[in-house]
C-alpha cells in the first residue's frame, strides 16, 4: 500500500497546473485513445482475415508444409469460428452422459482414413506398405478434388492402387476415396452441386473412377455447405446430390458405400445439413468429433481437443464442445445411431502458455506450441515429449490427457482415453469409430509399445475382438 502524505501546498499547485494545461491532457488523451483505437481494429480486422481465409479461396497452402495440415488447420478455424456464430445455439442446451447401455452389435465398424501428401518424405507419410490390412474394416483414402465438376485424383494413382491392393491381404478390407478436404479449397462442390447437369457429370466420373480402380465406395467431405455466407441453397443441393448418387448406383448396379464425412459443432449441424433426408441416401456419416478447442486469438486459453464428456465447470455453449454432446445431437436431429460413426483423433493440438507456472485447463496462451506443425503434433511427437519429461494429467471428467512442459502445452488422445471412447462406442451400440488418421499414430513404433499404431489397435481390440 501507498501511504499518502497530506502537503496541501503541492496539492494546490498541481491541481493549479492542471487547470492551466487542460488542452494538453485533453489532447494526449485523445491521441492515446486514437493509437489504441487503431491497434484494436486492425487487430480484430486481422484476426478476421484469417478466419474468413479458412472458408474462401484466399487460403494459402503453399505456406504450410503439409497438405494434410492444411486440411485440418482449415477445418479447426471454422469450428473455432461456429463458437462464434452459434446465437441459434441453446445456451442452456446440455446432454448427459446416457443412463442405459444397449446390447453390443457385432455389426461396428471401424473407418481409417489415410491422408495423401505431395511428398512422401517424412514421420507423418504413413507409406501404403506400410499399413496393417487387418486394423480397419474401412479404408478411406484422401483426398480428391472436385475439377471441372468430376472427381479427380490428381497426380497420385499409384498411391491409390497401392491402397486397393491391401485387399489381396485382407479380402474383406474395404477400401473408398475421399473427394474434399483441402483441395475444397478451392470450392469444386459449390459449382458441382448447382445444378443437375454438374451432378450428372459428377457421378458419371465417379462411376467411372470406381469402376477403373476398384474401389468400393466413395466418401464425400465439403467442409461445409451453406456456412459463413454461402448460398443457403447448397444444402437443399447436397441432399441431391446424395439422392442422385445413391439411385445412379443402385441404376449401375454398383454395390457401392456411400458416406459423409460431416461437422460436430451445433451450429455448423443447424446450418449445413438436413439430417433426415441425409440417412435416406448414405451408408454412414464419418462425425469430425475432434478440434472443439484449438488456438485463435480470440479465445486464447488452452483447452481439449477431443473430450468424450463436458466437465462441471462447463455451462452453455462450452458444454456442448464434446463428443457425446455432438453424437446425441445428430441422434436428436434425425440420425439413426447406426449410421453415426465416431471419429477419434490420433493427434493433438500444442498451445504456447503465456506463464509456465500456470499450465491447468484454461490457462492463458499467447500462440501454437514450438513442437508439430501450425498447432497439430503426431501421437509419436508426444511421446517423444513425454519421454523428455514433459507432465502428463489425465482429465478424468472429460477422459482425455494433455501434458505439459515450460511453455509447451499439448492436448491429445493415449491409449487410456481411446479405450474410454471405444468402449463407449461399443456400449451404446454406435455403428462405429473413425479414426483420423493412420498416418499420425505411430506405425513406426516410436512410442514403443511393442505395436505398430496403438491407438488404432486399441479401437480394434474392442470393437472387432470385444476385449476388455
Amino acid at each position: 500500500m501507498v501511504k499518502q502524505i497530506p502537503v496541501p501546498q503541492a496539492k494546490y499547485e498541481l491541481l493549479t497546473d492542471v487547470r492551466q494545461s487542460r488542452w494538453k491532457t485533453v489532447l494526449c488523451l485523445v491521441l492515446v485513445s486514437l493509437i489504441l483505437g487503431i491497434l484494436f481494429v486492425t487487430r480484430a480486422w486481422l484476426g478476421i482475415i484469417i478466419l474468413r481465409s479458412s472458408s474462401t479461396e484466399t487460403f494459402d497452402t503453399e505456406t504450410i508444409d503439409n497438405a494434410k495440415v492444411a486440411t485440418w488447420l482449415r477445418r479447426a478455424r471454422m469450428y473455432a469460428e461456429s463458437t462464434k456464430e452459434n446465437q441459434n445455439a441453446n445456451r442452456n442446451n446440455s446432454i448427459s452422459s446416457p443412463q442405459h447401455f444397449y446390447t453390443n452389435s457385432s455389426g461396428q465398424i471401424i473407418v481409417c482414413y489415410y491422408t495423401i501428401s505431395s511428398d512422401l518424405n517424412t514421420l507423418w507419410e504413413l507409406s501404403p506398405s506400410n499399413i496393417d490390412p487387418n486394423l480397419c474394416t474401412h479404408i478411406i483414402v484422401g483426398f480428391a478434388g472436385v475439377v471441372n465438376c468430376s472427381l479427380n485424383l490428381g497426380n497420385n494413382s499409384s498411391i491409390y492402387k497401392e491402397v486397393i491392393g491391401l485387399k489381396k491381404f485382407q479380402p474383406e478390407l474395404r477400401v473408398m476415396i475421399s473427394v474434399g478436404g483441402s483441395n475444397e479449397l478451392h470450392l469444386g462442390f459449390s459449382e458441382m452441386v448447382k445444378n443437375h447437369a454438374n451432378r450428372k457429370r459428377f457421378i458419371k466420373s465417379v462411376l467411372n473412377v470406381t469402376r477403373t480402380f476398384g474401389f468400393d465406395g466413395l466418401d464425400l467431405d465439403w467442409e461445409f455447405p451453406a456456412w459463413l455466407g454461402a448460398d443457403e441453397r447448397e444444402k437443399i443441393r447436397f441432399i441431391q446430390l446424395l439422392e442422385e448418387l445413391r439411385k445412379e448406383f443402385y441404376r449401375a448396379k454398383e454395390t457401392l458405400i456411400l458416406s459423409v464425412a460431416v461437422a460436430a459443432p451445433q451450429a455448423i449441424v443447424d446450418q449445413s445439413y438436413m439430417v433426415t433426408e441425409m440417412a435416406k441416401y448414405i451408408d454412414f456419416v464419418n462425425l469430425m468429433s475432434y478440434d472443439y478447442h484449438f488456438y485463435v486469438w480470440y479465445y486464447p486459453i488452452t483447452g481439449l481437443n477431443a473430450p468424450l464428456f463436458s466437465r462441471a465447470a462447463e455451462s452453455g455453449y462450452l458444454s456442448t464442445l464434446n463428443v457425446n454432446f455432438s453424437v446425441h445431437y445428430w441422434l436428436s436431429k434425425g440420425m439413426p445411431g447406426e449410421k453415426l460413426i465416431i471419429g477419434i483423433p490420433t493427434y493433438g493440438h500444442t498451445y504456447r502458455l503465456d506463464n509456465s507456472l500456470n499450465h491447468g485447463l484454461l490457462a492463458p496462451a499467447n500462440g501454437f506450441g514450438k513442437l508439430g506443425n501450425m498447432g497439430f503434433v503426431s501421437y509419436p511427437t508426444v511421446c517423444e515429449f513425454l519421454r523428455n519429461g514433459a507432465e502428463s494429467v489425465f482429465e478424468f471428467e472429460s477422459k482425455v490427457p494433455y501434458a505439459y512442459k515450460d511453455k509447451e502445452w499439448i492436448s491429445y488422445d493415449d491409449i487410456t482415453s481411446i479405450y474410454y471412447k471405444a468402449e463407449w462406442i461399443r456400449a451404446n451400440n454406435f455403428g462405429g469409430a473413425m479414426i483420423l488418421s493412420l498416418n499420425v499414430d505411430d506405425w513406426n513404433n516410436t512410442c514403443k509399445f511393442n505395436e505398430s499404431f496403438p491407438l488404432t489397435r486399441t479401437i480394434m481390440k474392442i470393437l472387432r475382438y470385444q476385449e476388455n
